[in-house]
């Protein structure tokens, strides 16, 4: 054997182990990548999942504003109360689920949107109102609407948690 055919029996080594190499590097770089795109996944879903606590949250306090004008209140009750603050509970709640709109679907109108669209209209009508009669009516209205939006983003919200966790 000359020097020759010893570099070529070396040098076709030392290739066949480069490439060895080279598959094993690449495994764990696709690895990684999966890992990566997982953990970015979970980022994303734990995110999601803390505007929805935050949504839930929001529209538990504007429920809670709303319930002394729900069915069981008196009229005679609803004096020295602030509809105006309890309004703008409600108001608050409705920009915030505008704002997080895509968390409840990508098509158009989805529930937010559909909630956003019947509940504006009372809300507007509750905060003209004077009479306490015209107060619980609208009140009333706007509770409903809020339990049910409420028990809709309790859906969402658990959905999410199923998800990341």
């Amino acid at each position: 054997m000359d020097v020759v055919s010893i570099i070529a029996i070396i040098g076709t080594v030392a290739s066949i182990g480069g490439a060895v190499v080279a598959v094993w590097q690449a495994k764990r770089s696709t690895s990684a990548a999966n890992e990566a795109r997982l953990v970015r996944a979970q980022l994303i879903g734990h995110r999601q999942a803390s505007e929805l606590t935050q949504l839930h949250i929001v529209c538990k306090k504007a429920q809670k504003s709303m319930e002394k004008y729900g069915p069981g209140s008196v009229p005679a009750n609803l004096h020295g109360i602030s509809p105006e603050k309890d309004a703008q509970d409600v108001q608050e709640f409705l920009l915030l689920i505008k704002e997080n709109r895509l968390h409840f679907g990508n098509q158009f109108p989805n529930e937010a949107d559909d909630f956003c669209d019947k509940l504006a209209p009372i809300l507007n009508s509750f905060a003209q109102a004077k009479k306490p009669n015209d107060l619980r009516q609208h009140g009333t209205q706007i509770l409903l609407h809020l339990s049910n939006m409420t028990s809709i983003t309790k859906k969402y919200l658990d959905g999410k948690r199923e998800q990341v966790f």
